[in-house]
């Protein structure tokens, strides 16, 4: 048993993600649903269209690609978590925080005519945190709990639903962790 635990505990802290976050305030919390409010942060961006969706992996080379120094500068820039997902009318697009800089110019270009630096105002949100892997049944679950919360508190969304997964690919599903997002009014 101790054994188990030690390697519980080991596997925990190797797991556990050393990448910066942008930071907010909780307004209120409920179980694991919270009301929180962010600030404006610079991001990389890439989309596809919406029927592409296929195309998901080259989204996130294409963004790796840029932190790893396919920039005009050819520097590294810090991965942070989470990675952002968010599907519109039209498009899928895929996030990164550039935490580091306080406007997009601080950033060197990106040289892939695929990667957009910008600022994203987030402002206030209602998120739901799960585990696990963030499949479509898992996001389309807890949707369903978010939403109806938010029907229940008289809420008005602001935004599509942002999907938010915060671990490298080899983190154990059990030491994984997803939130899905709206900004809200």
């Amino acid at each position: 048993m101790k054994r188990l635990l030690l390697l519980t505990v080991l596997l925990t802290i190797t797991m556990a993600s050393t990448y910066k976050e942008p930071s907010y305030t909780v307004i209120q919390k409920n179980d694991n649903i919270e009301l929180r409010q962010y600030s404006e942060y610079v991001i990389a961006r890439t989309s596809i269209n919406n029927g592409d969706l296929d195309e998901n992996s080259n989204m996130f080379r294409n963004l790796g690609g840029y932190i790893f120094g396919n920039n005009t500068e050819n520097a590294s820039i810090p991965m942070t978590a989470p990675v952002i997902t968010t599907n519109n009318d039209t498009s899928y697009d895929m996030i990164f925080f550039m935490l580091d800089a306080q406007t997009p110019e601080d950033l060197p270009e990106p040289t892939n005519s695929e990667v957009f630096l910008e600022t994203m105002e987030i402002g206030k949100a209602i998120a739901i945190t799960f585990g696990m892997w963030a499949t479509d049944s898992r996001v389309s679950y807890y949707k369903k709990i978010l939403d109806q919360y938010i029907n229940e508190n008289n809420l008005e969304i602001n935004s599509e639903l942002m999907v938010a997964q915060y671990n490298s690919p080899w983190t154990l599903p059990p030491f994984r962790k997803n939130e899905l997002l709206y900004k809200i009014k």
